[in-house]
């Protein structure tokens, strides 16, 4: 976490506790449907990072951006623990159990929650309890997590044939003036 101010943190997932869910498919289907009613992808594989250097590059500019927006007496501290939060995995594995969808990313807990958008109560690498949701949209799963610190919305694009897959990681915090957001790429 990130202490930004006087007991004020900032840990690797934000929200608004009082964030909208809006869910769409039908949580008694084992399999998912599209909002255009048709089969949606399987996210389910073993992913490995694909995106190189530029990539990996553009995690470390998107936090430098934030800290460069904090107070100078914050940099050092914020830039330590944002990288933290922000730790570019090796490998994501997902999985998908009856109406839930698993994500490993990297060294965190497995991620469950419905695909449907109902809320479930996830633990960050801290320890803090989250809230988390999986919300498919055509051929994107797009999963919030968010605790009284802020917000992270990655939207998980996937590939026609399946081999790619895309991350679009926003992280916000009222804490952080400036949005965290890089992209990432994976293979299977």
């Amino acid at each position: 976490m990130v202490a930004l101010a006087l007991g004020v943190t900032v840990g690797p997932v934000f929200g608004d506790a009082s964030l909208p869910v809006e869910a769409e498919s039908n949580t008694k289907s084992p399999v998912a449907v599209a909002a255009d009613g048709e089969a949606a992808p399987s996210f389910e594989g073993d992913f490995r990072f694909s995106g190189g250097k530029k990539q990996r590059q553009g995690v470390v500019d998107a936090i430098e951006r934030a800290v460069q927006a904090l107070l100078p007496v914050f940099h050092d501290l914020a830039r330590e623990r944002l990288g933290k939060a922000n730790r570019v995995p090796n490998r994501i594995v997902m999985e998908r159990e009856g109406n839930d969808i698993i994500v490993k990313y990297g060294d965190l807990a497995p991620m469950r929650a419905p695909v449907d958008g109902s809320p479930a109560t996830w633990r960050n690498r801290e320890g803090t309890k989250c809230k988390l949701t999986h919300e498919l949209r055509g051929n994107r799963l797009v999963q919030t997590s968010w605790s009284a610190s802020g917000r992270r919305v990655m939207v998980w694009t996937l590939s026609e044939d399946g081999s790619k897959l895309k991350v679009h990681s926003t992280m916000s915090s009222m804490h952080l003036p400036v949005d965290i957001d890089y992209r990432l790429t994976f293979r299977k």
